[in-house]
């Protein structure tokens, strides 16, 4: 009869830790990167060894109960819901963000709602700093060394003066002897100053087009098919299909003497296209019978810009956007993998630790070694099934009501022994 009350009993605590579980997964429903935990039972035998045996030799064992095998954790992928902090990240397959506590030790997380701190660290909502690869000369260097990962705030990013440049555009063919058209493009010379180019294209009788150029109004001279620089205008001839067949290269020879203190080197006006296998492409310059237009123009220099934004790629590189429209890798956040991510510990506040069972971490660079992508600007949802977690209840509850009947007869049954002595 004691074999009742004790198998009730576990029954009864077996519920207990199930209704505790699914709880807890239930209050966790909308807690960023959770990841929920299936609980599963074990029955117990008193007479595990078949010490009694009946007359066919068969072990007479008798039940005593449920207990608590296991509460495992489950690491399915968690829906991405986009967020509205480009430094928050999320994590597509496998792996965890590593940060680094404040006593020291590492934590494990994928819950990637990061924010930067008043010293530019990357940090957990805990405060722990968030670990990874720190970029040089916005690059991050191979065999970097882990460590806090820190946005540079109020960092300046230094001008680049032009040194090349593109028109992509059309002369008419049919337009008048002395006639002009204007190519503009706006170039930076090295300490960051905006300058106007403008390049002049005069129609001549022979169909041809001179170009003579100013920087700012003053004259520029012009180097072209290798030669020295001189101030004569250039001669742009086309074929009878409208292609350029002079000059093959040239570039603009800015006076130094008209900038003061900064320096503006030679600019080289691509005249032809480059295909990705570096073959020379299409021309950029044509001469058909169209009015005169140009259609795009690009150059490579850019002021001094203040960073004042953040973005990040699949690989985890964090790019600091700065107010040039220049961006520069700063920073790539790393992603540690486990021989068995089930071994884990948890830690509270959505952080799992490194355990004899789990072995110990490999931490590299997202997409390597197996490990996940990176969505920036989103955060992954806790995994927990609302529907299923309501059965799992359901059945919790069931079962206790079911042992505490059992408790309930036994007991009267305890009584009617009693009142029959």
């Amino acid at each position: 009869m004691s074999f009742s009350f004790n198998a009730a009993l576990s029954g009864l605590n077996a519920n207990s830790n199930a209704l505790n579980v699914v709880g807890n997964n239930i209050a966790n429903a909308n807690t960023i990167g959770f990841r929920s935990s299936p609980i599963t039972f074990s029955d117990v035998f008193a007479n595990r060894y078949g010490a009694r045996l009946n007359g066919a030799g068969n072990a007479l064992q008798i039940g005593d109960g449920v207990q608590t095998a296991a509460i495992h954790t489950n690491f399915e992928q968690g829906n991405l819901n986009e967020s509205g902090s480009p430094l928050h990240a999320a994590i597509q397959g496998n792996g965890f963000f590593v940060v680094r506590n404040s006593d020291g030790t590492s934590g494990y997380t994928r819950a990637g709602d990061f924010t930067v701190n008043n010293q530019g660290f990357l940090v957990s909502s805990n405060g722990g700093q968030v670990q990874g690869y720190q970029a040089q000369s916005g690059l991050v260097p191979t065999g970097a060394v882990l460590s806090s990962l820190q946005i540079p705030i109020g960092q300046t990013l230094a001008p680049h003066a032009t040194t090349e440049g593109m028109f992509r555009m059309n002369l008419d063919s049919n337009s008048t002897t002395g006639s002009t058209f204007h190519a503009t493009m706006n170039v930076y010379d090295s300490l960051g100053t905006e300058r106007h180019l403008d390049l002049t294209y005069t129609r001549q009788a022979d169909g041809s087009f001179l170009m003579s150029g100013t920087l700012d109004g003053n004259p520029v001279q012009t180097s072209v098919d290798g030669g020295g620089a001189s101030a004569a205008p250039v001669s742009f001839t086309f074929d009878s299909n409208g292609v350029l067949t002079s000059p093959t290269t040239l570039s603009v020879v800015p006076d130094q003497t008209q900038l003061g203190n900064a320096v503006l080197p030679s600019i080289n006006i691509a005249l032809r296209a480059t295909n990705p296998d570096g073959t020379p492409g299409d021309f950029n310059i044509t001469s058909y019978a169209k009015d005169s237009s140009f259609s795009s123009v690009s150059q490579d220099g850019y002021g001094a810009g203040a960073l004042n934004g953040a973005a990040v790629d699949q690989n985890g590189n964090i790019y600091g956007v700065f107010s040039n429209g220049q961006s520069r890798i700063v920073g790539q956040y790393a992603l540690a993998n486990f021989n068995s991510t089930e071994g884990l510990g948890r830690l509270g506040g959505n952080m799992f630790s490194e355990t004899i069972g789990s072995g110990q971490a490999t931490i590299g660079a997202p997409g390597t070694g197996g490990r996940g992508l990176v969505a920036g600007g989103y955060l992954e949802q806790s995994n927990v099934n609302i529907t299923n977690e309501f059965v799992d209840l359901i059945q919790a509850q069931r079962g206790f009501q079911a042992n505490s009947r059992v408790i309930t007869t036994l007991n009267q049954t305890f009584q009617d022994l009693l009142q029959i002595l």
